[in-house]
């Protein structure tokens, strides 16, 4: 058989082991980005310092988040996905333990930047090792539903610090939040005695060792080939498409509280309880997603979904303009196209499966990690705090804002993808 076509398979006890691990890892990385947001009022007054100053913890994780996605994403096709796998998980749940600890500000930036070198480089390793064990016919679906860990690793912060800070006060509940959050993410280095390693990077590895691998094959670093001439118009669609998409998710995400409590002035505890529900009630969309994404093909899956995202925001932008009034969830307008914004984020899901389908083994925790974390999260999610503000300055109100941003986002994430490779139906092997 021609080694280029090669394949290798998994047995179903192997295929369930790498997907606990998976699950469970980005269970834990939405889990530790996010704790520090729910306890931003309790960590300023212990710290003597302002909300602003503390929410700059989630600035430098993000910055950290693009650091080591693109470091550990390298390491990960030269060292092998566990091993790397494993070190992402021991550092974010590391220094969040560490955080319980701060004395003051300056601790705070540096082990939130150190915990986010984990935690950006665990997206691209965990979806290579899902896209190397599963099936060409139900890769989409997996993808989607490790995808949907994130946002219950949110809810799962959430509970957390709640829990915490009732039993604890203020003083102690946010530190305990960590050390929490940090312990139980360590427990998770057991899986280094169930995962197993890929067997695809291990046959390429092992063909290079052996010199088996076909005349003139590219070895240098991932890196490099990444931008090489076969690989660099591929990397600089999906890193766009990436900017686009997490720029419009952002611009929404991050300011919807702010705009329910100083726009809306909806009262805290109600604010929370209509983003948690619409969280959740939103979540199937990432399993329908999948389906989707394994029946129709990765570009179509998306080409359904981004539209709804448009519409819905569009929908949004009216409610907004009539300067909604709330007096209970279930006759608040802006409830329900929250729901449907959430849905239709659904199409997240399979980008890590669409991302690795496009590239060799020996290159795909790099450039999946490149895409999404290093241009995703640091040029477009990291843009949307500064940009949004700025809208604000010219529309003066910030619900029109952060649609306005959203659609942009999702426009120019629909008119890209026309311009990348349909993979549906990609059988992966070790060249």
């Amino acid at each position: 058989m021609d080694s280029s076509q090669e394949t290798i398979t998994y047995t179903s006890v192997e295929k369930r082991r790498i997907l606990l691990s998976v699950f469970l890892g980005y269970l834990f990385d939405g889990y530790d980005l996010q704790i520090i947001s729910y306890v931003l009022p309790q960590m300023s007054m212990s710290l003597n310092s302002s909300i602003s100053a503390i929410a700059l913890g989630i600035t430098y994780s993000l910055w950290g988040s693009v650091v080591g996605g693109f470091v550990f994403g390298w390491l990960a096709d030269i060292y092998g996905r566990k091993r790397v796998l494993l070190l992402t998980i021991f550092t974010f749940g590391i220094f969040t333990l560490l955080t319980g600890f701060v004395t003051d500000v300056s601790q705070v930036y540096l082990l939130r930047f150190l915990a986010g070198l984990g935690i950006g480089g665990e997206w691209g390793i965990g979806f290579s090792l899902l896209n190397e064990a599963w099936s060409e016919k139900s890769r989409g679906k997996a993808g989607s539903v490790l995808f949907s860990m994130y946002p219950y690793g949110i809810l799962a912060a959430t509970l957390t610090s709640g829990v915490l800070l009732a039993r604890f006060g203020s003083t102690l509940g946010w530190r305990y939040s960590f050390i929490v959050v940090g312990i139980l993410s360590l427990s998770l280095l057991s899986l280094r005695f169930i995962l197993p390693e890929s067997k695809l990077w291990m046959a390429y590895n092992e063909k290079k060792r052996n010199g088996l691998l076909p005349k003139d094959y590219d070895t240098r670093t991932p890196v490099l080939q990444i931008f090489s001439k076969k690989m660099r118009v591929t990397t600089i669609l999906i890193s766009f498409f990436s900017a686009f998409a997490l720029f419009g998710g952002y611009s929404m995400i991050v300011f919807t509280p702010t705009y329910f409590a100083k726009g809306l002035h909806i009262p805290v505890v109600d604010y929370t309880l209509i983003i948690a529900l619409a969280l959740l009630i939103g979540t199937p969309g990432y399993f329908v997603d999948g389906f989707l994404a394994d029946k129709l093909g990765r570009k179509r899956a998306i080409q359904i979904f981004v539209p709804g995202i448009i519409i819905t925001l569009m929908a949004f932008y009216l409610q907004v303009l009539n300067h909604p009034s709330y007096t209970n969830i279930l006759t608040f307008p802006l409830f329900y196209a929250l729901i449907a914004f959430n849905f239709f984020q659904g199409y997240f899901g399979h980008l890590g499966v669409w991302f690795g389908e496009l590239y060799p083994t020996k290159v795909r925790a790099t450039a999946s990690n490149f895409a999404f974390v290093v241009i995703g999260r640091g040029l477009g999610a990291a843009s949307a705090p500064i940009i949004i503000p700025i809208f604000v300055t010219y529309i003066q109100n910030l619900g029109l804002a952060m649609t306005v941003g959203g659609i942009v986002g999702a426009v120019g994430a629909i008119l890209i993808s026309f311009f990348v490779k349909e993979t549906k139906g990609t059988i992966l092997t070790p060249l």
